[in-house]
């Protein structure tokens, strides 16, 4: 590489840089005034085009959208149950986004099932959307896995809707349809056993204190 070529990529990478700093500066300005997918329409395209992801990318998307209401949702499981995220108002809604041969998706089963069992008989509704169609859930997934959350497939369009920021990803909402806590990624070691529990555990207490 030339002495030309070298300036030339420094520059570059300075000028991508200083874009990066430049959009979370704005966003830090108004996030406040923008809905829940507001916030992932404005970071698009940093959250489906850094790669690796953008810590601090992440992190304000994940500020923005915090507090904010989740869009409602449409849904039918595996099982043909129909469901309207708009009618489960006074119950925790725990969403993960996922697919089957996502390799921390699959990691993390044991401890998203551990979520389910703590939480049964209480008002926390646990939600799986997987972007792959019931034919390759029955072929392929449900003869080696087990996840307890009602799952929805053909999640493509909810995905879309809600805006595609990676998988997994975790959404804890409130009472009140608003999001509590949400983030992006999983484990890939040993750690994904028990990671998302350790963390979404905490927040679930949080919302159920005072029942």
């Amino acid at each position: 590489m030339s002495l030309n070529q070298m300036f030339l990529s420094k520059q570059i990478i300075t000028l991508r840089k200083f874009i990066v700093i430049l959009t979370l500066f704005f966003l830090s300005k108004v996030s406040f005034t923008q809905t829940f997918r507001e916030c992932y329409d404005t970071m698009y395209y940093h959250l489906t085009h850094d790669s690796p992801p953008n810590p601090e990318v992440m992190k304000t998307w994940k500020s923005c959208i915090s507090g904010k209401s989740m869009p409602e949702l449409s849904l039918k499981t595996v099982t043909g149950e129909k469901i309207e995220t708009k009618d489960l108002k006074g119950k925790i809604i725990v969403i993960n986004l996922w697919f089957t041969t996502c390799y921390p998706c699959i990691l993390e089963l044991p401890a998203l099932n551990r979520l389910v069992e703590e939480y049964k008989n209480k008002n926390v509704v646990f939600l799986g959307i997987s972007t792959d169609t019931k034919a390759i859930l029955d072929a392929d997934f449900f003869p080696k896995y087990k996840l307890d959350f009602k799952i929805i497939p053909d999640g493509k369009d909810i995905v879309k809707k809600i805006g595609n920021t990676g998988f997994p990803t975790f959404y804890i909402i409130d009472r009140a349809g608003k999001v509590k806590d949400a983030w992006s990624g999983g484990a890939t070691d040993k750690t994904a056993e028990t990671a998302v529990y350790l963390k979404a555990k905490p927040i679930i207490d949080e919302l159920l204190k005072g029942e």
